[in-house]
């Protein structure tokens, strides 16, 4: 008797929810997601905070290297603009956090333009040695 899940068609095989089993746990976890704050501390709420920047740095970075093959060393300059961006926003400007982060996203999206518009056509060691000096030079 056969185990699993066999598909006939391709557009099947892509659905991001494939099974109830990974609908039910998605609900449950982002219930859990909107009650946690509601009964942790401020303490709890900043780890999760930081654990959730690391996962979206994590999320970018393996879209790149996932699913191109390529290699970035400077992902994290361009993640430092959008969090420097964020916080002088908020900081000096007194700009409000829901504004501020859409802003900051646009920055480190136009810092990102700017050196990835010249390093369009590069690929493998170059695109590493391109990234490594937007890195240095941010």
């Amino acid at each position: 008797m056969p185990a699993g899940l066999y598909h006939e068609q391709y557009r099947t095989d892509e659905r991001i929810f494939q099974t109830w089993f990974v609908k039910g746990w998605l609900i449950a976890f982002l219930l859990a997601c909107i009650l946690f704050p509601l009964f942790s501390s401020k303490y709890m709420i900043s780890i999760m905070i930081e654990a959730g920047i690391a996962i979206i740095a994590c999320h970018g970075l393996n879209l790149l290297t996932g699913f191109t093959g390529q290699i970035s060393l400077g992902h994290a300059a361009f993640m430092g603009v959008g969090a420097y961006t964020c916080s002088i926003l908020i900081g000096q400007a007194g700009v409000p956090f829901i504004i501020a982060l859409p802003a900051a996203g646009a920055m480190a999206a136009l810092v990102g333009l700017i050196f990835g518009i010249p390093s369009l056509r590069l690929r493998g060691l170059y695109l590493a040695i391109a990234t490594i000096a937007a890195q240095f030079i941010i």
